[in-house]
């Protein structure tokens, strides 16, 4: 699924009209118009974060949301939450290069994964 197909399907799941969204989100109907339908890419962080917000999306939703938004730029990139946070955190920086430099597997990368999920729990 593409970003803009993403956003009119929980736009619409909301029973948010596109003029009220639109509106709501101080942007043109116009805009909206051309994010839903792929003719621009994604808008800024501040925007989806603000949507995502007045949506109401569920954590897994709003990370799906930021995800199809990164990819839709030219040339895609990484979702701005996860920069952010890796910006903050050098040692994820040393073991992401870690990582690329020994070439771990995804069953490898779940390992590590599945090891903090279950060890971290809140």
């Amino acid at each position: 699924m593409k970003f803009g197909d993403y956003l009119k399907d929980k736009r619409e799941k909301s029973n948010l009209k596109a003029k009220v969204a639109a509106k709501n989100w101080k942007i043109s109907p116009g805009y909206l118009s051309s994010l839903e339908n792929g003719k621009r890419s994604a808008p800024s962080f501040d925007l989806l974060t603000e949507i995502a917000d007045s949506l109401e999306l569920s954590e897994k939703d709003r990370n799906k949301l930021y995800d199809l938004a990164a990819e839709s730029k030219d040339p895609p990139e990484l979702p701005r939450d996860i920069t952010e946070y890796v910006y903050q955190n050098p040692v994820i920086r040393d073991l992401l290069r870690y990582a690329m430099t020994r070439k771990l597997t995804t069953k490898e990368w779940n390992v590590i994964f599945n090891y903090v999920k279950n060890t971290y729990i809140y």
